[in-house]
C-alpha cells in the first residue's frame, strides 16, 4: 500500500492510495474530513462516500463534476474516488477489455482497507456514479450484498443483464437521476450509445425501477412532486418519485427515490458540461445533484 498527498484544483487536498488487487495496482483519491477540522478531531466515525467516473473518465474529472469533497469537508464525511482499468468499470455488460476486470473485488478490499485504516462507520458506507459508473454502483450493490447502504444511479437506469439476472439478495436504498431526453442511455429502452459506439442495451426505465421496487420490497405507489425552478431560462424541469417504506419494514424494506429530468441529457444536473450538448444533451441547472445524493444518503442511516 502506498499513499502520498496531493491538491484538487479547489485546493481541497487528498490522499492517493494505491492498493494492489488481483495483482493489478488500483489508484484511489480519498478525502479526509479531518483536515478540514482546525486541529479539532472527530469524536466519532464518520461516513465514506465512494464514486465512481463514467467510461472514459478519471477519478480527478468525477471530483470536479461532483464537488463532493466540499460536502464532505461542511459534513465530515470521507469521500474516494477510485479510477477504473481502461478508465472504465466492469459493470456486469459483456463488453471487450472489461469481462476479465473483477471491480467488485477491488471495491470490497478497498472498503476494507479504509475502514482499517480510517474512522470510517462500515454501516454508512455509500456508493454512487454517473453512467458506467453509474450502472457499476447498482451492479456492486446486487454483486456484494451488505457492502453498500445506499447507491445512486445518475445518467445509468437498468441494463439488461442485470434485469434479467439474479435480483439482489438484500434490499438496498437506491436514489436515481435520469434525464428523460438523454440520448446515450435512453430512457424508453435500448442501445446504450455514444458517438456511434454501442455498448449494450438497457430495459424502459419505468421496467428497471420495478426491478428496484420489487428487489427492495417498496410502496409501488409514490408520492410525485414537480420541484421549484432554480433557473427559469434552463428549459428543464424536475419530477421527483419518492416510493417509500413504512417505519415497521426498515430492516426488511429499503425506499426509492427517483428524480426525472425533463428535456435533461446525459449529465450530472447542475455538473459541468463534459462532453458536446449534440452528443449527450443538456445538463440540467435545475437539481443540485451533488447535495440531493448525499441528503439521500445520510438519511438512511440518521
Amino acid at each position: 500500500m502506498r499513499a502520498r498527498m496531493s491538491m484538487s484544483s479547489k485546493q481541497v487536498s487528498w490522499t492517493s492510495i494505491e492498493l494492489v488487487c488481483s495483482s493489478r495496482k488500483r489508484r484511489t483519491l480519498l478525502f479526509d474530513p479531518r483536515v478540514c477540522l482546525d486541529g479539532e478531531t472527530l469524536d466519532t466515525e464518520r461516513p465514506l462516500l465512494i464514486a465512481f467516473h463514467g467510461g472514459s473518465g478519471q477519478a480527478e474529472q468525477m471530483e470536479k463534476l461532483t464537488g463532493f469533497m466540499a460536502l464532505g469537508g461542511e459534513q465530515n464525511f470521507f469521500v474516494a474516488y477510485p479510477q477504473g482499468i481502461n478508465r472504465g468499470w466492469n459493470d456486469g455488460r459483456d463488453l471487450p477489455h472489461r469481462r476479465e476486470i473483477d471491480d467488485v473485488e477491488f471495491i470490497v478490499k478497498l472498503v476494507q482497507y479504509l475502514c482499517e485504516s480510517f474512522p470510517i462507520d462500515r454501516q454508512r458506507v455509500f456508493a454512487c456514479g454517473i453512467s458506467n459508473g453509474g450502472f457499476f454502483a447498482q451492479y456492486l450493490a446486487v454483486r456484494a450484498p451488505g457492502l453498500i447502504a445506499a447507491v445512486a444511479s445518475v445518467a445509468a437506469t437498468v441494463h439488461e443483464p442485470m434485469f434479467n439476472g439474479e435480483p439482489p439478495a438484500e434490499p438496498v436504498a437506491i436514489m436515481f437521476v435520469v434525464g428523460k431526453d438523454d440520448p446515450v442511455v435512453p430512457f424508453c429502452g435500448g442501445d446504450i450509445e455514444l458517438a456511434r459506439k454501442k455498448a449494450g442495451r438497457v430495459v424502459r426505465f419505468d421496467l428497471g425501477l420495478n426491478y428496484w421496487i420489487a428487489a427492495n420490497h417498496a410502496d409501488s405507489h409514490c408520492v410525485e412532486t414537480v420541484l421549484p425552478l432554480l433557473n427559469d431560462e434552463d428549459g428543464t424541469r424536475v419530477v421527483k418519485r419518492v416510493f417509500s417504506v413504512s417505519e415497521t419494514q426498515k430492516l426488511q424494506a429499503k425506499p426509492l427515490v427517483v428524480c426525472i429530468v425533463e428535456g435533461g441529457g446525459h449529465a450530472w444536473p447542475l455538473g459541468w458540461q463534459y462532453y458536446r450538448e449534440k452528443f449527450i444533451g443538456k445538463t440540467s441547472t435545475q437539481f443540485e445533484t451533488s447535495s440531493e445524493i448525499v441528503r439521500f444518503f445520510l438519511d438512511q442511516t440518521s
